[in-house]
């Protein structure tokens, strides 16, 4: 079953952003197995990164909507695999962290992120 964390546990993770994502521990469940997963959004002046952030262990999340900077994601498994259905598997956060899962255990994710040239 899929949960979000709530405010003291996006708190909780907050507090361990200064830690490599292997180290770091799920504030519900206790375990080290944090896994997080960036997509590129456009059609704005500028890219936006979709990001969450879970645990593989128990399935509590978090998402949120940022501005990437000069940032760029390179790979995005989940848009070559269901490209402009991609909209469908955020709407099912159960389906979308099987998913994602399963990409962590290829070894598809974490993603390889990167500097993008100014001007682009």
């Amino acid at each position: 079953m899929t949960r979000r964390y709530d405010q003291q546990h996006r708190e909780a993770l907050g507090a361990q952003l200064h830690l490599p994502l292997a180290e770091r521990t799920c504030p519900l469940c206790g375990h080290m197995a944090m896994r997080v997963y960036h997509h590129t959004t456009y059609g704005r002046s500028e890219p936006s990164w979709i990001n969450y952030l879970w645990c593989g262990d128990c399935h509590a999340y978090s998402s949120s909507f940022t501005c990437p900077g000069r940032k760029m994601v390179e790979s995005d498994p989940l848009l070559a695999e269901f490209g402009d259905r991609t909209g469908e598997v955020f709407d099912e956060p159960g389906r979308l962290l099987k998913v994602l899962d399963g990409y962590w255990k290829a070894g598809k994710l974490p993603q390889v992120i990167s500097r993008r040239r100014r001007g682009r």
